[in-house]
């Protein structure tokens, strides 16, 4: 055997991140060190795999490339003169991988939440909190798109209910969908990549360049598109019951430059934005940076004017029905367009102003879960509140499927009578050979008549070119 056979094969270099557990970092740095004793042996510390040290030293790494960590800094671990990774304090050695210092990886935006999560206890709390929410979310946000989809074919397939107003309901729901379907997508593609038994160097969207950028991306442009549409549902409504903006006819262009147009031109400038001025990983906090106003500033000025909406047609509405009436049906009408525009209160956006406010971290974990569990509930079962009012309570698509079943049952009848018929007819072989006799009789009559009929008509037209009474009888 030569001695280029016996060589040990070339040690493929890894990121320190990318060992996953304490003897991948021992096996990986059996041959690392050849220096004095004592020294520190190589350990993990569950983030990231430290080589071997020089006792006394203090050991530094770049930053790992997380989410929420800025990877141009550095993380420290020290070794004690007798070849001990330090703890906390220097004469803690209670762990024998020893303390890491982190501090200096996080972003100021997470080591100021991290500041505010308080006590150790406290953010363990709080952690499972914010775990319990994204299990609500992932509920709600199926409930929500289940409802959408309904909702959709029911208004594209009912052609009775293809009109101005449902028009600018689907276009809502789409937006809706859009938003519903990316987030799904997002979440339970991280539930699939950080399980515990999933393999160390999965890829999922959360840490593939451009394509994590390219989902949030859609999650805002979809979150944009519902606020417009939004915009357009409360000036419509405004429109029947006051003077409208706009004379003439609805122009639908208009409207799908204001639904749709509008937000893709806000969304591409703060994703510029973002991508030239924020550099973290996926874009991590950027709903903490000064930019995304780009896209929050419109929205809160889509809730203001159309709770103003919203006040001018009660306001109308309150004023029709304290005035004269005819009959009480007129009455009754205004009443229930009343309590419809209070229940339209949500639908405008107005619950989305909850979602806009900053996270009570600070507070109790009492405080942060009623806040955190509300919050969630009302963002991902909008899309179910929207179809129960504007679709599956709505009277007029109550009655169209209720006619529809009627038909459906109607028919569905029909057929069962018609072949219980035949069936009993087949079965009874002297029904059969009744219904066989009849049906024979039934033609020689009918052809009697008919040549009685042809034989009158053929005396009809011969008197009526000239012949005599008699030859006609012949």
């Amino acid at each position: 055997m030569n001695a280029s056979d016996e060589q040990e094969p070339v040690q493929v270099r890894l990121q320190p991140w990318s060992i996953k557990s304490n003897a991948s970092c021992v096996h990986y740095h059996r041959n690392s060190w050849d220096g004095s004793e004592p020294f520190c042996a190589a350990t993990f510390d569950n983030i990231m795999c430290w080589p071997p040290s020089e006792s006394g030293s203090t050991v530094k790494l770049p930053c790992p490339p997380f989410k929420g960590i800025d990877p141009s800094k550095f993380a420290y671990k020290s070794c004690s003169d007798d070849g001990r990774w330090s703890g906390k304090s220097p004469d803690d050695f209670s762990r024998p991988q020893g303390y890491t210092n982190y501090s200096n990886c996080f972003l100021p935006v997470l080591k100021n939440l991290l500041e505010k999560l308080g006590s150790d206890e406290e953010r363990k709390l709080k952690f499972m909190i914010a775990e319990g929410t994204r299990t609500m979310e992932l509920i709600g946000w199926s409930i929500s798109l289940l409802s959408l989809l309904v909702s959709l074919f029911i208004f594209f397939h009912f052609k009775k209910l293809q009109n101005h107003r449902t028009r600018i309901h689907r276009n809502l729901f789409v937006a809706m969908l859009i938003q519903v379907l990316v987030r799904l997508t997002v979440y339970v593609d991280q539930a699939i990549v950080r399980k515990p038994d999933v393999g160390d160097h999965r890829r999922g969207i959360d840490n593939t360049p451009v394509l994590c950028e390219t989902f949030y991306t859609m999650i805002e442009y979809g979150r944009t598109s519902m606020f417009m549409w939004m915009f357009i549902e409360g000036l419509y409504l405004n429109n029947l019951v006051s003077v409208p903006f706009f004379q003439g006819p609805i122009s639908y262009t208009l409207y799908y430059l204001l639904g749709w147009g509008l937000p893709m031109l806000m969304t591409a400038l703060w994703a510029l934005v973002t991508a030239i001025y924020h550099q973290t990983q996926c874009w991590w906090g950027y709903s903490f940076t000064p930019f995304y106003w780009v896209l929050e500033g419109p929205r809160f000025t889509v809730i203001a004017v159309n709770i103003l909406f919203l006040l001018n047609i009660l306001r109308i509405l309150i004023t029709k029905l304290r005035g004269p009436h005819e009959n009480p049906r007129e009455a009754a009408k205004v009443k229930k367009s009343v309590r419809a525009a209070l229940v339209l209160l949500p639908l405008l956006g107005i619950t989305n102003s909850f979602n806009m406010m900053t996270s009570p971290v600070h507070r109790s974990p009492l405080e942060f879960g009623l806040w955190s569990y509300i919050t969630t509930f009302l963002r991902s079962c909008q899309g179910l509140f929207v179809c129960c009012i504007y679709c599956f309570f709505n009277d007029e698509v109550k009655r169209t499927l209720r006619h529809f079943w009627r038909l459906k049952a109607a028919a569905r009848r029909g057929g069962r009578r018609r072949s219980t018929r035949t069936a009993s007819l087949f079965d009874n072989p002297s029904l059969l050979e009744l219904a066989r006799r009849e049906t024979g009789l039934a033609v020689r009559l009918h052809a009697s008549r008919d040549s009685q009929v042809t034989l009158s008509s053929g005396r009809r037209a011969v008197v009526g070119l000239g012949v005599g009474r008699e030859q006609a009888e012949l």
